[in-house]
């Protein structure tokens, strides 16, 4: 049966609409993928610098603090690829730590951080990127439960009160908690732009992009 060029239209854009939607799910399968594929923090020295790369899980914070003591020279940490955590609890204890001691915290050209990895980032006692680095930021879920759209998911999200605080200790503004929660969805990222970096507070030292 021949189909109406009004039918065929609406053919074609059904199939945009259903290539679209698997699409966004190979690129949310690709960001899983990608968190769990990772290997764990990786240090890189040079001098007083260490270039950083992985994900940070549950042993992480050991080998963090077990890196700093061996290299007590070491006051700058460059964010390389760090696209998240497999432990938020001792991620955020990490951050804590590089507070402590001081560490500086950098993005260059082609750094990529997401999720625990900007916690990192905002955790520098100075915060500098370059032009064409990435911070992303997503949702998450615990149990099956998101923490987005809704406020009342917010109020009920036992974790909200302990990283608003963190947020305030390091300087950012802690309404960026939420803004995390509600840029996008668990399985995917939004690459936040130069205008969001600054409205938050992400950097100590602004920078001037295109």
């Amino acid at each position: 049966m021949w189909l109406s060029m009004q039918n065929k239209m609406r053919l074609v854009f059904v199939l945009i609409i259903i290539g679209a939607a698997f699409a966004a799910n190979n690129a949310r399968l690709r960001y899983i993928d990608q968190i769990s594929d990772e290997r764990s923090i990786q240090f890189k020295l040079a001098g007083s610098t260490a270039y950083v790369n992985g994900v940070t899980g549950p042993l992480s914070y050991g080998k963090v603090k077990k890196f700093l003591k061996n290299n007590p020279q070491v006051d700058i940490f460059v964010l390389e690829h760090m696209p998240g955590t497999r432990d938020s609890f001792t991620n955020l204890k990490i951050a804590r730590y590089i507070r402590k001691k001081g560490i500086k915290t950098q993005l260059g050209q082609i750094s990529f951080i997401a999720s625990g990895g900007v916690d990192l980032f905002i955790a520098g006692a100075e915060r500098t990127m370059e032009c064409g680095a990435r911070i992303a930021v997503h949702s998450w879920s615990v149990g099956g439960n998101k923490f987005r759209f809704s406020p009342n998911d917010l109020r009920r999200d036992e974790h909200r009160p302990r990283h608003e605080k963190f947020l305030s200790d390091m300087g950012v503004d802690p309404a960026f908690y939420v803004f995390t929660r509600e840029a996008s969805e668990p399985e995917s990222v939004h690459i936040m732009t130069n205008e969001e970096i600054a409205r938050y507070g992400l950097l100590t030292k602004s920078v001037d992009c295109e």
